[in-house]
């Protein structure tokens, strides 16, 4: 993983546990998750962009670090809702080969050019 995708992830970690109201020092905002992905900065997130964010979303939810997200690992995650569609084999558990198989075909659906790269407007619409 390279060195900006890091700093994008550890500052918005840092951003979760910001200070409280009172501090003098106001905590930068966490970057959107289209900024955070987008590690080399050109507007466009391609595949290998696409695929470090979510290798790091589910570093940051696994918990127990067992390599597998349970249900109430990604509770808090931004779409829970989608838990049962990449559970392929129903036992529970997000694998790492579930979550790679559900990312091929959201990375897909979210390219609506075509073009091997998920632009800010293709990202808003899957809003």
């Amino acid at each position: 993983m390279n060195t900006s995708m890091r700093l994008c992830l550890a500052f918005a970690i840092a951003a979760a546990f910001a200070a409280p109201a009172g501090a003098q020092v106001a905590a930068d905002p966490a970057p959107d998750r289209f900024d955070a992905a987008d590690a080399n900065h050109d507007g466009k997130v391609d595949r290998s962009e696409y695929d470090n964010f979510v290798a790091e979303l589910v570093l940051l939810y696994d918990t127990n670090r067992d390599g597998k997200l349970s249900r109430d690992e990604v509770a808090t995650a931004r779409d829970p809702s989608k838990f049962d569609r990449i559970d392929a084999d129903h036992d529970g558990f997000l694998t790492l080969r579930e979550l790679d198989a559900f990312s091929s075909s959201d990375f897909a659906a979210m390219d609506a050019n075509g073009d091997g790269a998920i632009d800010r407007g293709e990202a808003k619409r899957q809003q």
